[in-house]
Order: C-alpha cells, then sequence, then structure tokens
C-alpha cells in the first residue's frame, strides 16, 4: 500500500514538473528563454520545454507595428516650410541575429513602446530626407519621398533589430495649406 502511494506521489510530482516546464509560443511572438546556456533559445510558433527556476521565458512581439510619422514646419530644398504625414509598418524579422539585436533593446515591451521609439528616427529621417528635396519632387512623386526615407532611416531601424515593412507618404502641405 505504501509502495502505491509513492508510486502515485512520483507521478503526481513528474506530472505537475512537466506542466510547469512545459511552454507553447505563439506564432506571432518569440521566447526567448534563458538562464543554463549562454546564449537564449529562441522559440517561434512552437512548443518546447525550459527547466523551472534555472531558466526563464521572455517575449518579443512578430506583430506589424504600425507608426504614425509626422513632421510640420520643416523647410525643403527650396526653403518652403512643409507639413507631412506618413504612416509606417515595422516589424521585427525572424532572423535570430535580428532578434537578439531587438531583445536587447525591446525584451518583454509591448508594441506601443516599439513604436514610439522607431516613430522618432522615422520623423529625424524625414526631415533630412525633406531639406534635400525640391517641394515638387515632394508632392508628385511619393514614392521616391517614400523609398528614400526607407533607405535613409533603414540603418537606423535594422541597429534596433527591426525592419521596415513598408512607409507611405499621405499628405504633403506647405504653409498655404496646398
Amino acid at each position: 500500500m505504501i509502495l502505491l502511494i509513492g508510486i502515485g506521489v512520483a507521478i503526481a510530482l513528474i506530472a505537475i514538473f512537466v506542466g510547469v516546464s512545459y511552454v507553447k509560443c505563439p506564432p506571432d511572438q518569440v521566447y526567448l528563454i534563458s538562464g543554463l546556456k549562454k546564449e537564449p533559445r529562441i522559440i517561434i510558433g512552437k512548443a518546447t520545454f525550459r527547466i523551472p527556476f534555472f531558466e526563464r521565458v521572455d517575449t518579443l512581439t512578430l506583430k506589424l507595428i504600425q507608426i504614425d510619422v509626422k513632421t510640420s514646419n520643416v523647410p525643403t530644398a527650396d526653403y518652403i516650410n512643409v507639413d507631412v504625414d506618413a504612416v509606417a509598418n515595422i516589424r521585427i524579422p525572424q532572423e535570430a541575429n535580428l532578434i537578439q539585436v531587438a531583445a536587447r533593446h525591446f525584451l518583454n515591451q509591448p508594441g506601443d513602446f516599439i513604436g514610439q521609439n522607431v516613430q522618432q528616427v522615422l520623423e529625424g529621417n524625414m526631415r533630412e530626407i525633406i531639406g534635400q528635396m525640391p517641394l515638387t519632387d515632394l508632392v508628385n512623386n511619393k514614392q521616391l519621398f517614400s523609398q528614400k526615407i526607407q533607405e535613409n532611416a533603414s540603418d537606423d531601424i535594422k541597429a534596433m533589430g527591426l525592419e521596415i515593412v513598408n512607409l507611405n507618404v499621405q499628405t504633403c502641405t506647405d504653409e498655404n495649406g496646398a
């Protein structure tokens, strides 16, 4: 009888240990399991086990993050102040080295926090490109303008472990509202 109770307790303890160790990552997140190894294990969209008390699980979002990028009263190459409104979509790419870079900056942070940091970088790059382009190019060729912003900002964004999926310029108006 005591042997059966001992076996039952052992099975219950093993079941609890397995239940606590089991980790299932959804496809729109990255789990970084760290603790025993020098480099964290990167888990995306699958299940694995961790050793409780020795390993921890941290998260990063893989969801698309939409950012409103606005500038006001920025002089063009023609010295005409313009207001530009654009929308950018960014994400953490599914590359191990970029995930580790993003983890250093954004581990366990919500998408809004990531968006606020990237917004400042994109606004600065947008101001720089506006200052280099004449007003007619800004208004007539928004695709070129958008492409130049993306090219200019890509190194800064990549240094944060992110990538720009797209950037669309919605409006470009001068100080007279035209």
